[in-house]
């Protein structure tokens, strides 16, 4: 079977001047656009990932990247042309905290593969290729204990499982497995946007914006301790992400041009809400509240339930 690997990523509108133009003058085409252009580009990652048949789909993604929302646009795209699918986080598989391992400093590594049970994923993947079915687990995140109960899925005929999580490529995973019938696919923002010729706000710094107002909204997380958290995210990336990116047989870009205009100003309130400004926090703030401010607000209620962007504001269909 040939491999697509490498595939190139969708480009959207990513300069400043033409987002504002739009956002300004028929902000709902603005959105739409947007969605349309998402939408159209996992359907046809759909159309590929049938082609080859697949029977097991991995999707990672550093944080922010909104890799939950688009495995569940993955799974619809799939069921339309005929292909039922079953969605599995890799969340379930959390050890319980008596067992996750420790960092130098003592405090539990909870980013790092083996947080996870491996030979439990390993089983589940190998059992969907050899029988289409396994038992996945189910993690008590407000007990942070694994429920007694498993969870059974069957894949038919033509059923496609869909695995989503931070470590989805890593080759641990799969290899004592073949990869004839395996997708692996990774998503992230992957473009920046300019102001000009000028760089304005890089790919990260989107996801950071993206992370301040998710985290605040529903995991009551302060600006504070997320712009703080942010460079032991990074590091986690550059550890458990980027060295396996490059095996991916797609790349998905999940920019949305009008995404900053309706961030602006929930990110800008936090922002200007945070109290401890001095060294790279005060850097990042002044930067990210600059940057901001040039973009046209844009109406969050045109966002439709089935926006990407909805998975950091609210009101979508899988939130």
């Amino acid at each position: 079977m040939s491999s697509c690997r490498h595939s190139k990523f969708v480009h959207f509108t990513n300069n400043l001047a033409e987002i504002n133009r739009l956002a300004q003058s028929n902000p709902e085409k603005l959105v739409s656009r947007s969605d349309q252009h998402y939408h159209d580009s996992i359907h046809a990652l759909a159309a590929k990932i049938v082609e080859r048949g697949c029977r097991v789909v991995l999707l990672a993604g550093p944080s922010s990247s909104g890799k939950t929302t688009t495995a569940h646009f993955i799974r619809d795209a799939l069921e339309q042309i005929g292909h039922p699918t079953e969605m599995i986080s890799l969340d379930d598989f959390y050890r319980e905290e008596k067992d996750t391992p420790l960092r130098p400093d003592g405090q539990h590594d909870f980013e790092c593969l083996d947080a996870l049970r491996v030979d439990c994923i390993q089983q589940c993947i190998g059992d969907l290729m050899r029988c289409g079915s396994c038992e996945v687990p189910q993690f008590d995140f407000m007990k942070h204990t694994q429920s007694p109960q498993p969870r059974k899925v069957v894949l038919g005929s033509d059923g496609i499982a869909v695995i989503e999580g931070l470590h989805a490529l890593n080759p641990r995973l799969t290899q004592e497995i073949s990869s004839e019938r395996i997708a692996r696919i990774y998503i992230s923002v992957k473009q920046d946007v300019f102001n000009g010729n000028e760089e304005l706000l890089d790919a990260h710094e989107i996801r950071i914006v993206r992370r301040l107002v998710r985290d605040y909204n529903f995991r009551g997380t302060s600006p504070e301790r997320t712009l703080k958290m942010w460079d032991s995210v990074m590091d986690g990336e550059r550890q458990y992400i980027a060295p396996y990116k490059h095996s991916a047989d797609f790349t998905v870009n999940s920019l949305h041009a009008y995404e900053l205009g309706v961030l602006r100003t929930p990110a800008l309130m936090l922002l200007h809400g945070v109290s401890e400004q001095d060294g790279w926090v005060g850097e990042e703030i002044r930067r990210l509240s600059f940057a901001l401010m040039l973009f046209t607000p844009v109406d969050a209620t045109l966002l439709p339930p089935t926006s990407l962007i909805r998975e950091f504001i609210g009101g979508g269909l899988y939130n």
